[in-house]
């Protein structure tokens, strides 16, 4: 059964969120980077819809569902195993907050900037709230596996078309996809939760020098269960 929430209660964490805009080294601006980040409280408006589907059966680099549904994907079909649950998402903050960043733009490049990277955090908060459910739905911890991610070789960003026929998400949260497969509004994310043996971090096989990357590069993936 599709999941629909609404709303997600998105709380900063103030020191991180500092830390990530850099304030303490700004000359100049503090106030109003301040400002800004109240001002996105209340442009932030999080939804999310997810489905748990099994796993039914792996071919390959091809992962089938229940619902008659086929992921494809090298990284899926190496860690996940048939009749396991997964959790396709999408998840978005909205258009608001990215409509304000537009404006911003015209008078104040670096203030826009930093909206911007303000509405990446919010996205990657109501993100993990998702997670947090899901988790608790399958009692254990899961890996993220997003279209598109790292060098998007692993997964590639054509099987988002997959999880939208799957979710529904522009009936369901307002979220659409262009055919070069871009989310509207653009700060919105999507993917596929799965309790993995091994956490995967899609930056670990990325060698893209990512300011915000969050695993050093550990070289190209080689499967570990399927016939190369």
């Amino acid at each position: 059964m599709t999941q629909v929430v609404d709303y997600i209660s998105v709380e900063y964490d103030q020191e991180e969120l500092r830390r990530e805009l850099h304030i303490e080294k700004l000359k100049g601006g503090k106030k109003e980077v301040t400002s800004l980040i109240e001002e996105s409280r209340g442009l932030v408006e999080p939804k999310a819809v997810y489905t748990y589907l099994e796993v039914v059966k792996i071919e390959g680099n091809c992962v089938y569902l229940e619902n008659g549904e086929r992921l494809k994907g090298l990284i899926l079909a190496d860690m996940l195993k048939p009749r396991q649950k997964v959790a396709p998402y999408v998840v978005t903050i909205g258009s608001k907050l990215e409509n304000r960043v537009s404006k911003l733009a015209r008078d104040n490049i670096f203030l826009a900037f930093v909206l911007d990277k303000i509405g990446d955090y919010a996205l990657r908060i109501a993100r993990e709230s998702v997670k947090l459910l899901v988790e608790k739905a399958l009692g254990d911890k899961v890996s993220n596996f997003g279209p598109g991610e790292g060098t998007g070789e692993l997964f590639g960003i054509e099987q988002q078309a997959i999880l939208f026929r799957i979710l529904q998400p522009s009936k369901n949260i307002g979220v659409r996809l262009t055919p070069n497969y871009l989310m509207i509004p653009k700060k919105s994310v999507s993917g596929v939760f799965a309790v993995t043996d091994e956490e995967y971090v899609a930056c670990k096989y990325c060698p893209k020098k990512c300011e915000d990357r969050k695993s050093a590069f550990r070289g190209e993936y080689h499967p570990r269960h399927i016939p190369q």
